[in-house]
C-alpha cells in the first residue's frame, strides 16, 4: 500500500523539483489546487520510484480520482501500483490522465471518458499580453476604454488587502447568486478559497495583483505554477461597474507574469454558458481535453 501524505502549504519545494517532468499543463492536479481545495477534497501525495502521484476524494459517494504521475522514474510501472492501492483500499480506480499518455497496455485496461465542461483552456501568454491582430480588436477596445474613464495602477496585492477583496467577491457574488442560487454553496466556497490563496501567498508561491482606480481595488487576480513555463489562474474577480475591469486584469497579469511562463491555464468553464463565451473569445492555444479513466470491471 502507497503511503499518502496530505498536501500542505510547506510541501510547495517537493512539487516543484518535479517540475522539469511535469509535461502536462492542466491544473487540477498542481500544488495551488490541491492546497486550496484541500478542505472540499483532502488533497494527498506520495513519491514513488521517483515520481510524484497525487489523489483526491470526493466524499459522496466515497471516491478516489488518482492524478497521472509524473517524475523521472518508470510511470507505466507507478500507475500499476495506483491499480493496487485502490485495489487494497476498497475503492473504484479512477483517474483524471491524457488518454494519449497511457500505453497500450494500460489503455485496455480502462474505460475512457471525456467531458467537455471540465477541459482546461490553455492561452499563450503573449497572446493575452499583446492582443495583436483583428480577433482580439473587441478586447483593445475595453482596454482602451477603460484607460479613458478612470486613472489607474496595477500593483502587487498584499495581505492586507484581504478585506478589500473579500468586500469585492461579495459585490460579485450578490449577483452571482442571483443569476444562479442553486450554487450559492459553491460561491461560498470559494469565498474561502479566495481567504486561503491570499493568507497563505508567500508559502503557495501565489501570484496577486489588482486593478485600484483612485486607490480602490476594481479587479485582482491570483494564480501560481502548474510546472516551470505554465502559470494557472485561480481566482480573477472585477467590479462590473467598472468598464473593461475584466479585461485590464487579465492583460495586465499576462504581461507582468514572471518571464519563464510561456503558457497560462485559465482552467475549465464548468459548462457554463457565460464562461464559455468569456474563455473563448479570448481565442485559447488549445483545450487541453482531460479523461476520466475507470479501470474495467474484474481487471
Amino acid at each position: 500500500m502507497i503511503e499518502f501524505k496530505s498536501v500542505g502549504v510547506g510541501d510547495r519545494k517537493i512539487f516543484e523539483q518535479f517540475y522539469p517532468y511535469r509535461y502536462h499543463r492542466n491544473a487540477e492536479s498542481s500544488f495551488g489546487n490541491l492546497c486550496a481545495y484541500s478542505f472540499l477534497y483532502s488533497g494527498e501525495y506520495a513519491i514513488v520510484d521517483n515520481c510524484l502521484v497525487t489523489r483526491i476524494y470526493y466524499p459522496t459517494p466515497k471516491e478516489v480520482s488518482y492524478h497521472y504521475p509524473f517524475g523521472f522514474g518508470d510511470c507505466e510501472r507507478v500507475l500499476d501500483l495506483l491499480i493496487e492501492d485502490a485495489r487494497e483500499n476498497n475503492l473504484p480506480m479512477s483517474m483524471v490522465c491524457r488518454k494519449e499518455d497511457l500505453t497500450q497496455r494500460h489503455r485496455e485496461l480502462f474505460e475512457f471518458e471525456a467531458k467537455r465542461d471540465f477541459f482546461d483552456y490553455l492561452y499563450l501568454r503573449e497572446d493575452l499580453q499583446y492582443l495583436k491582430g483583428r480577433k482580439y480588436q473587441a478586447k483593445r477596445n475595453h482596454i482602451n476604454k477603460f484607460s479613458s474613464l478612470y486613472d489607474w495602477t496595477f500593483s502587487p496585492l498584499r495581505s492586507e488587502d484581504m478585506g478589500e477583496c473579500m468586500c469585492l467577491e461579495e459585490l460579485w457574488l450578490q449577483d452571482a447568486v442571483l443569476k444562479n442560487p442553486n450554487a450559492e454553496t459553491d460561491y461560498q466556497n470559494e469565498k474561502r478559497i479566495i481567504r486561503f490563496l491570499i493568507e497563505n501567498m508567500e508559502d503557495l508561491g501565489v501570484v496577486a495583483a489588482a486593478v485600484r482606480v483612485e486607490g480602490k481595488i476594481v479587479a485582482f487576480s491570483l494564480g501560481s505554477s502548474i510546472n516551470n513555463d505554465t502559470f494557472d489562474v485561480h481566482i480573477e474577480k472585477a467590479d462590473r461597474n467598472f468598464e473593461g475591469a475584466f479585461a485590464i486584469i487579465n492583460q495586465q497579469m499576462a504581461e507582468h507574469l514572471p518571464q519563464n511562463f510561456k503558457y497560462i491555464n485559465r482552467e475549465e468553464d464548468l459548462g457554463l454558458e457565460g464562461l464559455r463565451k468569456a474563455k473563448l473569445s479570448y481565442h485559447p492555444y488549445m483545450l487541453i481535453e482531460k479523461d476520466i479513466a475507470t479501470l474495467c470491471p474484474n481487471r
